[in-house]
């Protein structure tokens, strides 16, 4: 696997630096929620991939 795939591109970059800067005023509840919501988000994610692997017989 090519190395760089475990680098984010400047768009993802840019996008953490922006999540970064939204969730400093969050307070503890409202950051926890958000981290759920991502978790469950990369779970889906996960599932899809798995899904469409399946059904490309790889």
């Amino acid at each position: 696997m090519d190395p760089k795939a475990f680098e984010l591109s400047m768009e993802q970059q840019f996008e953490f630096q922006r999540l970064q800067y939204e969730f400093q005023d969050l307070d503890h509840n409202q950051v926890l929620n958000q981290l759920m919501e991502a978790a469950q988000q990369l779970m889906i994610k996960d599932n899809l991939i798995r899904d469409l692997l399946k059904k490309a017989n790889l």
